[in-house]
Formats: C-alpha cells, sequence, structure tokens
C-alpha cells in the first residue's frame, strides 16, 4: 500500500516522511501497526500539510485510510467557507475543524482549520481488483494533491 501511495502521491507533491508505528495492548492481547505519511505541495511551514493514516484491518483484508490536512495560517470566516465548499466538492464525507487558541478573552494568539476524512479499500487478489485499486488510489492521490492548494491562491 506505502509503496502504490509512493508512486502516485510524487505525481502531486512531496512526502516529507514516513513513520510505522507499532502499538501493543497491555491489557488485551493484540498488536497494532499504523503506517504515518506525510504529504505537502512543497516543503513549507507555511502550506498546508495532509498526514495519512494507513490501518491495516488483516481479519478484513482490507486497509483504513485517514487523512487530516492542516491549513497552518489564519483564514477569514469567508476563505474557510469558501475552502469548505471547495473540499466538499472533491470529499464529499470530508468534516472541518477550526481551532482558535486564546490567551485572554478576546486576544486570540492562533488559529487553523483542519479538514479530515477516511474510506477502507479493499487489498487486491485479482487482476480486475488490482485495476480498480489503482484506479482508487490515482483518484485519492490527485484529489489529495488538489487539497493540499487549497487556501494557498
Amino acid at each position: 500500500m506505502v509503496e502504490k501511495l509512493n508512486q502516485q502521491l510524487h505525481t502531486h507533491g512531496m512526502i516529507s516522511d514516513i513513520v510505522l508505528r507499532s502499538d501493543h495492548s497491555l491489557l488485551e492481547e493484540s498488536e497494532g501497526q499504523e503506517v504515518l505519511i506525510t504529504f505537502s505541495e512543497a516543503e513549507d511551514e507555511k502550506q498546508p500539510t495532509a498526514t495519512i493514516h494507513l490501518f491495516t484491518l488483516a481479519e478484513e483484508d482490507s486497509c483504513e485510510i485517514e487523512v487530516e490536512i492542516d491549513y497552518p495560517y489564519s483564514l477569514q470566516d469567508e476563505e474557510i467557507q469558501q475552502l469548505w465548499t471547495q473540499a466538499k466538492s472533491l470529499i464529499a464525507e470530508c468534516s472541518l475543524t477550526e481551532k482558535r487558541r486564546f490567551v485572554e478573552p478576546g486576544k486570540q494568539i492562533g488559529a487553523n482549520v483542519v479538514l479530515d476524512y477516511h474510506f477502507v479499500v479493499e487489498m487486491p487478489r485479482t487482476e480486475a481488483e488490482e485495476l480498480a485499486f489503482t484506479e482508487t488510489i490515482a483518484k485519492f492521490s490527485a484529489d489529495l494533491g488538489i487539497l493540499v492548494k487549497l487556501g494557498t491562491e
């Protein structure tokens, strides 16, 4: 999965980090793994950055993909609405969260907007499923390439 994403994402921006996390529960006899991929249009702190979380669902032979895109600059209410409208036109199931930080009433010190969504892909077993899987990953990569550019024009 990481290899397929790597191939597709490089045509729409850059991957700056790939991390494998492994968690072992102390209460249950289970272990989970997660891959985190950091993706953006360019290596710039002022650019939106996407964090892609990949969770393998072994018993279902599938992978859950969660995406969080952080827009690290202050946007006006109308710009947030425009960002939301544009994002919804690409990914109907996405949600948007606005975070504002205050040090005292009326004194804001920071704000950012986070767009997130998730979906599950079945791991391919046949050649036809492989083609559909490749198309899904290509569309996801193209959409993500557009989403990390929103709000920067």
